[in-house]
């Protein structure tokens, strides 16, 4: 398969070549990205143009993408470095170079797409060296579906009926015949093969792997330290990761969960949460009470996957997947928070330490839901102790029902718990960094528990360590 592919690629390749200036006449060039030997993929990760042989990204592409969808991502990666060529071989802008890249490629001020000229590298203050190839393999982050469009070098669309385009339909609306309008819709059509009345409508590529600590996950807006007890009020902005889940109409607002944002379209959260009513997500909220505390955000929710093997009897693969009808633009009141990827923190036992429940869930048991967000810290104990509790209480029903597919975490004393209203939310812990810095990583989601914050009945969460190979699938696969 793969040498058919590159023999399509290539060929490709030579044809976008000659026709790519006609529609960067009329969309405008990306001239800043391709000035220089750094470049932007689709996605908008910072890469470098280099031979597509010196690209070990593009065999991946072909692991977890059939050929036309893949070669779709690879000219798109050509595209992005100006459709050139050196010694018959294409270049493409790379994020993960091999470490035995040879070929420098010049400026497009300084090079053509006829250009024989190689030179080694010489590093400068300026120049991004490539990176170390890892032994993991990482799927294209960019999601091309079969519909897409190019607007620009790295600036995708969609090809959809133009009253499914707010921002086309919006411009049609304010300013009707305007002749340069009416010329851009023309060209936008002719971008989707003149179809009826559909148009190239701008979109974002979902993101498909997880945000690393250097692209700002789980970096915290306040950070405080002090011990919360008992719970308190969250200040406002403190957690911006987390998410409520509406049911039903957005005007009704009825929440009845929780839920963390993982990246800029995906949402975590527990099983047991998804109903048939579950509509939208909500990001940036803090007090329910009012509107004009902070500016959030409701998305709708396009597709819900639950793990296939939650079990609703013992609550065992408590976790579901969201996928959000658009991205999200990160703000301080709205970014992802870190996953313990790492195989050190996969490995890492969180027994005996204090992380941080939050929600808007219920103050007390049959009480009523918080207004504001609430966090709460609480202790992780060993996994026996809740199988103990429980099965004092009648409520172990299976073998795995309290293996490392969970954390067990709450006070034996009683008065500090999750609630009904926490389910699906984040249970989190702080880590510090090499260069010192903090990062928040979600451990737990909230799952199960014996009423709320009874003696002997710690709350049982979801454990993201165990399930994060399920996870990376997960944030891999189409929305």
């Amino acid at each position: 398969m793969m040498i058919r592919s590159f023999e399509v690629i290539v060929l490709s390749m030579s044809i976008i070549s000659i026709a790519a200036p006609a529609l960067g006449q009329f969309f405008g060039r990306l001239e800043d990205s391709q000035s220089r030997q750094q470049c932007l993929t689709p996605e908008h990760y910072l890469g470098t143009c280099v031979a597509l042989i010196d690209c070990p990204q593009v065999s991946e592409v072909y692991n977890f993408r059939d050929d036309r969808v893949g070669t779709q991502y690879v000219l798109a990666l050509h595209r992005s470095c100006g459709t050139r060529s050196v010694n018959g071989e294409p270049i493409v802008c790379c994020t993960r170079p091999s470490t035995t890249t040879t070929t420098t490629i010049l400026p497009i001020s300084e090079a053509t797409s006829t250009t024989t000229t190689t030179t080694t590298p010489q590093p400068t203050s300026t120049t991004r060296k490539p990176e170390q190839t890892s032994t993991t393999s990482i799927s294209p982050p960019i999601d091309l579906r079969l519909n897409s469009c190019l607007l620009s070098p790295g600036v995708y669309g969609e090809c959809i009926d133009i009253k499914r385009c707010p921002s086309i339909l919006n411009q049609l609306k304010a300013k009707g015949n305007d002749p340069e309008l009416v010329k851009f819709i023309k060209a936008s059509n002719l971008l989707c093969d003149n179809v009826g009345q559909n148009v190239c409508c701008p979109t974002e590529p979902a993101p498909r792997r997880l945000p690393t600590e250097k692209e700002g996950c789980g970096e915290p807006n306040l950070v405080s330290f002090r011990k919360i007890v008992g719970g308190d009020e969250a200040m406002k902005g403190a957690y911006p990761w987390i998410a409520l889940l509406g049911y039903g109409d957005s005007s009704l607002s009825i929440f009845k969960c929780g839920g963390t944002l993982i990246t800029a379209r995906h949402v975590v959260t527990a099983a047991h949460c998804i109903k048939d009513n579950l509509s939208f997500v909500r990001l940036g909220e803090h007090d329910l009470s009012t509107d004009t505390d902070t500016t959030h955000m409701d998305i709708n929710i396009v597709k819900n996957v639950s793990h296939s093997n939650y079990n609703k009897t013992d609550g065992r693969s408590d976790i579901a997947m969201l996928y959000l009808e658009r991205n999200v633009e990160f703000t301080n009141i709205m970014k992802p928070i870190c996953l313990p990827n790492s195989p050190s923190l996969r490995a890492k036992s969180y027994v005996d330490t204090n992380p941080i429940v939050i929600g808007w869930g219920n103050t007390q048991e049959f009480g009523r839901s918080a207004k504001i967000l609430r966090q709460l810290m609480i202790p992780v104990l060993e996994n026996s102790v809740c199988q103990n509790s429980y099965k004092a209480l009648n409520l172990s029903f299976s073998l795995n029902q309290f293996d490392k597919a969970i954390l067990c975490a709450g006070t034996l004393a009683g008065g500090e718990d999750s609630c009904q209203g926490d389910s699906g939310g984040p249970l989190m812990t702080s880590e510090q960094l090499d260069n010192g810095e903090i990062r928040f990583y979600l451990i737990g989601i909230v799952a199960y528990g014996y009423g709320c914050a009874r003696p002997n009945s710690p709350g049982i969460y979801t454990s993201t360590q165990y399930f994060m190979d399920w996870i990376n699938d997960k944030v891999r696969e189409m929305s």
